[in-house]
């Protein structure tokens, strides 16, 4: 654990520096490359007004890692729920800020999923709030000392392996548009019944 730990801690800084230095290419449609030796990279179609993503999913092999993904914008921008459910946690501490977690309920197979929001510049809910999708749930920053002092959201999906234990699972095998197909939020959009998939957390322009 305290060598991914590490590795986390590496990863921020590094997400930083790519974007101080000018590396992430654009405010909006862009998504970094995987790591190198992550295996089951996805190919990722960015819609051209979503803002990019400057960090990929990583698992280590202790199971810690980078799991979820990055997006950058700016402090203040709204946050929005990836999927309708409950807020089962809301609060501030201090690795990663201001965070709050969704329970969607069970997917096709009987299992819960939730989306977790980490980095929060406020948050708008409570526990116990129920949501729907693209509802704003807070703000994005860069609260916490694993933000590296980068405004981003980090935004994770984790899938129930066995009752009341969560594992996190890349994203992007999760948008409403299917496999690697961001999905930007759009309130006249049908989304299929019975399927879970996620939106956008942030408002595409």
């Amino acid at each position: 654990m305290r060598h991914g730990f590490r590795m986390l801690l590496a990863l921020t800084a590094l997400a930083g520096l790519l974007v101080s230095a000018g590396c992430v290419q654009h405010e909006t449609g862009w998504a970094t490359a995987y790591l190198p030796d992550h295996n089951a990279k996805i190919p990722v179609v960015m819609p051209q007004s979503a803002p990019s993503i400057s960090q990929q999913f990583y698992r280590d092999p202790d199971g810690s890692g980078h799991l979820g993904i990055d997006v950058i914008d700016r402090i203040g921008t709204p946050v929005l729920a990836a999927a309708g459910g409950q807020v089962i946690d809301s609060y501030f501490e201090p690795a990663y800020g201001n965070r709050v977690t969704i329970d969607h309920g069970p997917n096709a197979d009987g299992l819960r999923m939730l989306t977790v929001y980490k980095h929060l510049n406020s948050r708008g809910v409570s526990q116990g709030d129920r949501v729907e999708r693209g509802q704003q749930i807070g703000t994005l920053g860069n609260t916490g000392a694993l933000a590296g002092g980068l405004p981003h959201l980090h935004l994770e999906v984790r899938r129930e392996v066995r009752p009341q234990v969560f594992r996190a699972i890349d994203p992007h095998t999760v948008w409403a548009g299917g496999v690697g197909q961001v999905t930007c939020f759009d309130p006249t959009a049908p989304i299929e019944p019975g399927s879970f998939g996620i939106t956008y957390p942030v408002r595409c322009r």
